[in-house]
């Protein structure tokens, strides 16, 4: 998805622009942005004081460390052990400044514990950012081609951290190994569970598997609720596909494109 202002986020685990990848959509985002504007109350001075500066050593933001990666203040994010439970109290006191800056009492019964709820599922819902996807868990086995369909995905969309969410379907070529099935689910949460956006993770997904088959095609069929709770509030999916190796070939690529389209379990024209 692209932001409300147009631009399109980019990243180092970006695709290589020489494979091919298309993304299309049956509707257009609308333009127009959203902002929450800082404002005083009542509750004011029981929030944290998110503005201040930590003492000691920083370390450059986002820099990534062996566990998880570094924030603008020089801290670890969600990751494991200690620094886990040091990034969730840091989440905690940002949650709920954001409740008092919304107008609320993050006092009230119903929101009491709910810094710490958010807090541990970001925990969840990001892990993808320290996660090994074991692709080098393999078997030694001829195929002609593999196929994965219907990896069932949620993620996070980048520009107004809302949900997108739906399936992904991956076909490769091996290279006389096969991978573990589950890995390829790993390897689909590994990129799902971080702030994303579609096209990027569909360019993710392949460049990982590319030098390890002879040739990778991944298919992401995606709802995002940031077009369809807010903007254009419109109910179109986004398709992206990404292609690699000797799916560059257009016939061999449109013959597994069309099983894809299949929606039965049978296996027709191959």
């Amino acid at each position: 998805m692209r932001g409300s202002d147009g631009s399109n986020s980019s990243s180092k685990d970006d695709g290589d622009d020489r494979h091919g990848s298309i993304s299309s959509s049956g509707g257009s985002n609308d333009s127009r942005g959203s902002s929450l504007s800082s404002s005083s109350n009542s509750y004011g001075s029981k929030g944290a004081d998110v503005g201040s500066k930590k003492e000691g050593r920083r370390v450059k933001a986002g820099t990534r460390t062996n566990a998880s990666m570094v924030d603008g203040d020089g801290e670890r994010m969600i990751g494991s052990g200690r620094s886990r439970r040091h990034s969730i109290s840091r989440i905690k006191r940002l949650v709920r400044q954001l409740l008092i800056e919304l107008g609320e009492d993050p006092d009230r019964e119903g929101l009491v514990d709910t810094p710490e709820r958010v807090a541990e599922m970001y925990a969840e819902i990001f892990s993808g950012y320290t996660m090994d996807s074991e692709l080098d868990v393999t078997f030694t086995e001829e195929s002609d081609v593999v196929v994965a369909r219907e990896i069932q995905f949620y993620s996070m969309c980048e520009h107004h951290i809302l949900p997108f969410f739906g399936k992904v379907h991956i076909a490769y070529i091996p290279d006389g190994k096969v991978f573990g099935i589950s890995k390829l689910v790993r390897l689909v949460e590994k990129y799902a569970k971080r702030l994303q956006i579609q096209e990027r993770m569909t360019k993710q997904i392949a460049d990982e598997l590319e030098d390890k088959v002879k040739g990778v095609l991944v298919v992401v069929e995606g709802d995002h609720m940031c077009m369809r709770m807010r903007g254009v509030k419109n109910n179109s999916r986004i398709l992206t596909i990404a292609y690699r190796g000797e799916f560059e070939n257009r016939e061999l690529r449109e013959q597994i494109l069309a099983l894809l389209r299949d929606n039965s379990t049978r296996m027709y024209g191959i």
